[in-house]
């Protein structure tokens, strides 16, 4: 038997192995990828900024804090890195900040000092985060002062100042509210 001949007739037996070997190295390369993918995201869910639902839920659960499913990520994301940064002691411009930063400008912050009152009036467009807000003012607020958190109404008084082509304009979420 010639050399050429020996060559042939192992030729079906070595590209047997070989596709053997392709078939172990893909099934590796899949496995590969499917960890690079769990690594990035272990990686992600590090920082609050880039973490995704499950890693905020992890970071929550430190805190105590329970999610609304109603919640946005943003938003998720706004407390948390809020509860991080919270250290006494707590001034009105700093609370002022928080309240900004969290509801985005849709509320209206009233303190009476005479009759230690404080009122937070949140518009309806962030009415999912009443509950939350509540439990945040009651725990920076000293025990001293009365706390109100409300949800602050489109009234016929705060919108009398408006003709009804001016309202047209808005839409509901929309319509200016003045302070009280």
């Amino acid at each position: 038997m010639s050399r050429a001949e020996d060559y042939v007739r192992r030729l079906p037996v070595y590209y047997a192995g070989v596709l053997e070997i392709e078939i172990i190295a893909e099934a590796w390369g899949r496995q590969a990828e499917l960890f690079d993918h769990e690594l990035s995201v272990l990686h992600a869910n590090q920082f609050i900024a880039t973490s995704d639902s499950n890693g905020l839920a992890d970071q929550e659960a430190l805190f105590g804090i329970i999610a609304s499913s109603s919640e946005s990520l943003e938003f998720r994301r706004k407390r948390l890195l809020d509860r991080r940064a919270r250290r006494p002691p707590f001034t009105w411009l700093w609370l002022q900040e928080r309240l900004d930063d969290l509801l985005e400008g849709e509320y209206v912050l009233l303190r009476d000092v005479g009759a230690r009152t404080l009122t937070v009036y949140i518009l309806l467009t962030k009415t999912e985060h009443l509950e939350f807000i509540t439990t945040y003012v009651l725990e920076v607020i000293p025990a001293n002062m009365v706390v109100n958190v409300v949800l602050k109404y489109n009234t016929h008084r705060d919108l009398s100042a408006f003709t009804h082509r001016q309202l047209a304009r808005f839409t509901h979420a929309k319509i200016p509210v003045q302070p009280l």
